[in-house]
């Protein structure tokens, strides 16, 4: 367990080995969104479960269950303390499943009359993760094979890992069987950061994406939301305020401020709301701004959407392309530079894009 700058915030290296991905798709190919959790006072009981000496006696705290919010970090910890306690352990086969997984694996092995194999599989695990427990509900017969499991991991002293958006004994469907054996051993809530890990994920988001936006002003800003964020809402956050930040390395926060609140709100702006809003106010076909037109009007139109997608969203050069008929980055980026040094200059231009923006944000916005 190493230490930031901050007296309160520690970190947790993530495991992230390739072989896991395949079992656990909600682990994609770019890995996690950051490389350390990092660990602030409101999730500290962390910090006992990931000392050596616990880990070493893992079984005994079993099964291990972490449950929380959507990106509050159940995944990657699972995933952490299982390849950790392997290494320092030396004990191997680690299982890794989903609950659809599990469910689907079990419907399988009883369709072909093979549940011994099943059975060889997951038992024989020294320890073994589910992931997404929550879609185990209502599956009646995969909770009565997942209750001898772990049974059977207990009398062989193997842990069981769990990940769950809230406690088993409260998700509807879960039989009470399952639910009692899920809470027996070490249940922990994983929190969204805290004001003081908030301030460090943010500057360290900051550091890898752009080094020139304004810490103290974004960091003010983002604790004044008042809103719970995971890690995935802090990068969006960050990724907002790099797209919105201009030549001179200012950041426009007439725009970044509401469209966070529409992020946290679930009314995350998309690419094709923006284009038909310019469309419509520009008078041209949607359809057009897609294709390869090179008429002015349309090109302007285009230019003007490839901006507001640029700023207004987390997508990447790449993603805005696909949508516009599959234009490469680089173009992508031209256009929006192009559009960018315009509406400096160029009144009609500069009113259009305020009355998207009004549009799109709900009120008017200052003009950068």
């Amino acid at each position: 367990m190493k230490s930031h700058n901050s007296s309160s915030v520690s970190y947790i290296a993530l495991e992230r080995p390739a072989s896991v991905r395949r079992f656990l798709p909600s682990v994609d190919d770019g890995g996690y969104l950051v490389s350390d959790f990092f660990l602030g006072d409101e999730n500290a009981s962390l910090r006992y479960l990931f000392d050596d000496d616990t880990v070493l006696k893992l079984s005994s705290l079993s099964p291990i269950v972490f449950y929380g919010d959507k990106g509050s970090g159940k995944t990657a910890l699972s995933i952490t303390l299982a390849v950790r306690w392997s290494r320092m352990t030396g004990s191997r086969p680690l299982g890794f499943a989903t609950a659809k997984s599990f469910c689907a694996d079990y419907a399988s092995a009883v369709e072909i009359d093979d549940v011994t194999s099943f059975r060889s599989k997951y038992r024989g695990s020294k320890l073994l993760v589910i992931d997404d427990l929550e879609l185990i509900a209502n599956k009646n017969a995969a909770q009565d094979e997942l209750v001898s499991t772990i049974d059977c991991l207990s009398e062989s002293d193997a842990p069981l890992v769990i990940s769950i958006h809230k406690l088993p004994s409260t998700v509807t469907g879960i039989k009470p069987a399952l639910a009692s054996r899920l809470t027996a051993g070490f249940s922990l809530q994983l929190l969204p950061p805290s004001e003081c890990t908030l301030t460090a994920l943010l500057r360290a988001f900051i550091l890898d994406i752009n080094d020139k936006l304004p810490i103290d002003e974004l960091t003010q800003l983002c604790c004044s939301l008042k809103r719970n964020m995971s890690v995935s809402d802090i990068k969006t956050f960050v990724l907002l305020a790099h797209q919105n930040m201009n030549s001179a390395k200012e950041v426009n926060f007439n725009v970044l401020s509401p469209l966070m609140l529409q992020h946290l709100d679930g009314q995350t702006i998309s690419i094709a709301r923006i284009s038909k809003v310019v469309a419509r106010i520009l008078r041209v076909k949607l359809s057009d701004m897609r294709g390869s037109t090179r008429d002015a009007r349309i090109v302007r139109a285009r230019g003007l959407a490839i901006l507001l997608a640029r700023r207004m969203t987390s997508l990447s050069l790449q993603r805005i392309g696909l949508f516009f008929g599959g234009r490469d980055h680089s173009t992508v980026l031209h256009a929006f530079r192009k559009t960018d040094r315009l509406v400096l200059t160029d009144s009609e231009l500069a009113k259009f894009l305020s009355d998207v923006q009004t549009e799109l944000l709900g009120h008017p916005s200052i003009r950068r």
